[in-house]
This record gives C-alpha cells, structure tokens and sequence, in this order.
C-alpha cells in the first residue's frame, strides 16, 4: 500500500470542520488508511494573555488581518521538511481539476484559512508555497474553500475511489460528462436512449462520447480549446455564431457628435459603417460630409504592419476602417 496523503488545516474556526468530514469519501478515506486529516487552530500559537490571532491593517480600512506571529508558528508547526502550504484567498490562482490532480500526488499538503480581510503579506512571501481560490466571489473566510480541495483532491488518491469512475467523469478529459441513466426505463414517458440498453459496448462508448462534446459545447464551450478532441471531433463541433455586442443608439450618437466617425465607431462596436450610418440617420443625427482627403492610413503604415502578419481584417480594426479601405492601400502599394 502506498503513503497516505496527510493533510494539515489552518484555521480560526476548527469545528467548522466537524460535520463535513465525518461522512462520504473524506470519512471513508480516513477510515481506509488512504488519508491522514487534522484540523489545527490557529489561536493555539498566540502567545498573548487572550490568544488574538488579528490586528487592525496599517494604512486604515475596515476589517482585520491574520497578524504574522501565530500564523508564522502554525505554519511551521506542522509543515515540517516537505510540506506544500497553500492559501485558500479570493486573490488566489483558479483551483480546477487539472490543479486538483496536481495536489493529490502531494505527499503533505498545508491548508491555510485566510480570514477577515486576509493574512500579513510576509507570511505569504516567506511560509506560503501557492495561493488558489475556487471561483470569483468573496467567502466569509477560507474554511469553505478548504472543504472543497479536501474533498476534490481526497478523490483522485488511489484506491479511494475506482479508477474507473474516475476516467468517465466531468472534466477528466477536459469535457462534461454526458446524460446517465438508470432505471426504470422508462419514466413519466420518457426512455432511456435504446443504444444505453442495446448490449453493444462500443456504440455505448462512442454514444457517451458524442453525447460529452456536446454537452460540453453547450454548456461550457470555453472549455472545447483546451480538451483532448480527435481532429475529426473537433472538425465537427457545432460552429458558434458571433455575439454582437448590444448597442444604445444613444452611445452610436455621442461618439459620432464628440468628432469620431462612422468606420471608427463600427470598429468600437462591432457593426457595419452602413449599420452606423443608418441609425445615426433614424436618430435624427445629421451625418458630416465625407472628408475629401485620403482616409488614413496612408499606404506606407498599411504596408509595414502587414508585413508583421496582420490580417486584412486586423488592419482594418486597428486602423478604424473598413477592409475595402485596407484592400485599397494594399493596391497601391504594389503599383
């Protein structure tokens, strides 16, 4: 049998801790052998008469900041040679599973609770190894934060759950898992997908597999970049129209009057010059003469920056114009 995982937790509110962990895989871990857990208080390692573990923030503000000393002391009482500290903190690295998986071929993983409005920065710059956050909200401290990577990372540790389940879940390969089904078979008539009770394992697996792309290309395309597709799966992900950004006429018409032009403020939002001029005209805006000059750029700007690789429609962004401007210069140039 392999080490077990230790797991070491840092906080102000150790019973917090109680109820969570005493069911579920975290329990059953423990119970196996697989993973050692111990929640520690922090207050224990103040030395003052009423054991204060905060203070208030130099400079003024509201709230209060876990003080250096007893945290300092805390950390290094139970780090000892080899131990990874983290700080659950709301200015932490995203934790996601690839970070989880990461966490669970640590030997001796040191779990800090940040509180109120956070720690002394030097206990950061000189105890703490990483700092990680498990979304973009603010918990009341790090205890809830704590849980979550206990409980994420406690499941990758071998043999606490079968490899298996663990290799057809959500995020393994980068993609939400697809529907699951159990019985009956049917229910308030709906059935289960007949390929599910055919007998035929390998139309199941590639059912399963169709079914996770394109669950995950609906719910959480941002994550179709980064996941382990085949060629010929990613060629035929659904194509995913363009957003265009809602737009006010009212901000169409303060950047035309403030001096800006139709191709400038087409790029800005994201439409056509025609869509531009055409709500300016419907809001009652009296549209300026065309400049009887050469637009910019000049032939000579378009040429050097599509030297670099810009695209035409690069170009054309960043200069504020249409393609057919760019198209123009580009004619010149080669005269």
């Amino acid at each position: 049998m392999s080490v077990p995982l230790r797991i070491d937790v840092l906080t102000l509110f150790p019973r917090m801790f109680d109820s969570p962990f005493a069911e579920s895989i975290v329990a059953r871990a423990q119970r196996a052998g697989r993973l050692e857990l111990e929640v520690h208080d922090i207050r224990t390692h103040a030395t003052d008469k009423h054991h204060v573990a905060d203070d208030a923030p130099y400079g003024g503000g509201a709230g209060m900041v876990l003080r250096p000393e007893p945290l300092t002391r805390a950390i290094r009482a139970v780090r000892g040679a080899s131990g990874h500290v983290v700080l659950l903190s709301a200015q932490g690295r995203l934790f996601d599973q690839a970070a989880a998986r990461r966490l669970a071929t640590v030997r001796h993983l040191v779990l800090v609770c940040g509180h109120y409005e956070g720690v002394d920065e030097r206990v950061v710059e000189s105890d703490v190894a990483e700092e990680l956050s498990i979304g973009d909200y603010v918990l009341t401290g790090g205890e809830l934060a704590a849980m979550v990577v206990i409980d994420a990372v406690t499941r990758l540790v071998p043999e606490v759950i079968d490899a298996e389940s663990l290799a057809n879940e959500s995020h393994t390969e980068g993609l939400l898992e697809g529907p699951q089904y159990t019985r009956p078979p049917e229910f308030e008539g709906r059935k289960v997908p007949s390929v599910l009770v055919s007998g035929d394992h390998g139309a199941i697996a590639k059912w399963r597999r169709a079914e996770s792309i394109r669950r995950t290309a609906e719910r959480r395309p941002d994550l179709l970049d980064r996941a382990k597709l085949s060629p010929a799966e990613r060629a035929r992900l659904p194509r995913t129209p363009a957003r265009k950004a809602s737009v006010n006429d009212a901000d169409l018409v303060d950047a035309y009057r403030s001096g800006v032009g139709s191709y400038r403020i087409a790029a800005r939002f994201g439409i056509s010059p025609a869509t531009v001029r055409v709500r300016l005209r419907a809001a009652g805006v009296r549209l300026r003469a065309p400049r009887s000059v050469e637009r910019s750029p000049t032939v000579t700007e378009v040429t050097r920056l599509r030297a670099t690789g810009l695209t035409v429609r690069e170009l054309a962004v960043h200069f504020g114009v249409s393609h057919v401007t760019i198209l123009d210069r580009m004619k010149r140039a080669k005269r």
